[in-house]
């Protein structure tokens, strides 16, 4: 599985987001399960890949596998619970 944020440099949220994300993955023991990939919106590349996937907000925060979108998290990361029962660490 995968996890794409959008994010800006200068954004607090997004900062916010990716660390407890990656908190929440390590606490887990699940960092090496889960791949992670930043865009960065604020560049030409970043702005693209947003398009493409049809991210006008940030940060947001896609959940992939195989690449298919299973979950996205708009405005806001997830929370430990929505989390864990996305990547199948407990059921909902």
């Amino acid at each position: 599985m995968k996890l794409v944020f959008f994010i800006k440099d200068d954004c607090t949220a997004c900062q916010k987001a990716k660390d407890k994300v990656a908190f929440f993955l390590d606490r887990w023991g699940e960092t090496g399960n889960v791949t992670t990939e930043f865009h960065n919106v604020s560049t030409a590349e970043g702005l693209v890949e947003a398009a493409m996937r049809e991210v006008g907000e940030i940060p947001t925060v896609l959940l992939e596998s195989d690449g298919a979108e299973l979950q996205r998290w708009t405005k806001r990361p997830p929370t430990s619970a929505e989390l864990k029962v996305s990547l199948g660490i407990e059921s909902a």
